[in-house]
């Protein structure tokens, strides 16, 4: 399977880099939380030297240097990092920012043979199991938010990888079609009382969305409207979010609804509006990742619990325009796989609810999760290739 000028051989090596940077994150990150303290401070660092690996492997330089998506990749960077030496911020948050940059921008470049995409599914997928088997976010030193991500990350790869069986199975085994169909659902109803277990709302809204996005049929995929408007929504609908959030602050003592035992409005909305405060001051150059957060119960940490926002109050208006620019642009290219492909469908719907989880926490600007968002894309990409290439 050859992309563009590209051999064979440097798209099964770029192709092994991803997988191989997975594997260490994930293994690092998702079983002992010694070993995730030891090495989350590098997360991004190891994302970066795998993501340019696989750059390098699946774009050829002198192909970057006249692509004006690639020159405007290389301005935001360089922006970011600008920004962050005037406002002195610390310099290792110029690296989330770049991860996230390259990811986008290779995210319409790497195509998956049919066993790679099974290989992601199959290793992702299995982390859903071992943290519902090995509950980690209560006893083991994972914070239970950070437990839902895990889950729902690893419950949509097994999810896809269950629906791309499900959709073989339909061609040779009716029987068996109708048993695992039946099991997809039951997967539903398990992956939701887990996340309830946990009391991680993050990831119970990733869970809803991917479940609503799911089931919708593919004609109202095909709708372009309808496309648009979910794209815009879970992508500059973090930035509404956190300003619903801040607005209903003012009203706390009068609004109060609980999801799993904890009040929708439980602390996000003092964060943000700090965050936002210090913001507007320096809207072109962000406030940087030293910013002490005022608030009592924070500690000055600095924590901004909203992926897109993150680069926003970070990095500035300038890096998220691009971000956001190249991120909705790549999102806007898989509406027509989603409409023609249940396995597309499963994994578009996949980046969604990882969006919209990210409304309430980094999530997918922080390894290893900005890596498997940009597998789900790579294979949404990648099943209608594939099948066409089969026929």
């Amino acid at each position: 399977m050859k992309s563009g000028n590209i051999s064979e051989n440097r798209i099964t090596a770029g192709n092994l880099a991803l997988f191989a940077a997975i594997v260490i994150l994930t293994v690092s990150l998702w079983n002992e939380y010694v070993w995730y303290e030891a090495i989350a401070p590098y997360g991004t660092l190891i994302s970066f030297v795998f993501l340019a690996l696989s750059f390098l492997c699946y774009v050829p330089l002198r192909q970057a240097v006249t692509d004006r998506y690639f020159i405007l990749v290389a301005a935001a960077c360089a922006v970011a990092a600008a920004n962050l030496f005037i406002v002195g911020s610390g310099k290792g948050a110029w690296l989330t920012a770049v991860d996230v940059l390259i990811m986008i921008y290779l995210s319409d470049k790497i195509k998956l043979s049919d066993s790679m995409i099974a290989l992601f599914c199959i290793y992702l997928g299995f982390y859903f199991f071992y943290w519902t088997y090995d509950v980690k976010g209560y006893f083991k030193g994972y914070n239970t938010n950070y437990g839902g991500l895990v889950l729902i990350t690893g419950f949509v790869f097994a999810i896809t990888g269950f629906i791309i069986f499900h959709e073989r199975l339909k061609q040779t085994e009716v029987a068996g079609a109708r048993f695992l169909f039946g099991f997809i659902l039951f997967m539903f109803v398990w992956g939701y009382n887990i996340i309830a277990w946990y009391r991680a709302r993050c990831a119970f809204l990733g869970l809803a969305v991917f479940a609503i996005l799911l089931i919708i049929p593919s004609k109202i995929w095909k709708n372009k409207v309808f496309y648009t408007a979910v794209t815009l929504m879970m992508t500059l609908g973090a930035i509404a979010v956190s300003l619903v959030y801040v607005w209903l602050g003012r009203f706390i003592a009068a609004f109060n609804v609980r999801i799993f035992y904890k009040d929708i409005i439980s602390g996000r909305d003092e964060i943000w509006a700090d965050l936002w405060n210090a913001f507007l001051k320096s809207p072109l150059t962000g406030i940087g990742s030293s910013y002490r957060i005022n608030v009592d119960w924070m500690g000055g940490m600095f924590e901004v619990h909203n992926g897109l926002l993150d680069i926003l109050i970070v990095h500035g208006v300038i890096v998220f325009g691009v971000t956001v620019f190249l991120l909705i642009r790549s999102l806007m290219k898989l509406r027509e796989e989603a409409a023609r492909s249940i396995v597309a469908r499963s994994a578009v719907s996949a980046v969604f609810a990882i969006l919209a989880a990210s409304f309430m926490e980094n999530f997918f600007i922080v390894p290893p999760f900005l890596l498997c968002t940009l597998v789900l894309i790579a294979i949404a990409r990648s099943v209608c290739y594939n099948e066409h290439l089969n026929k």
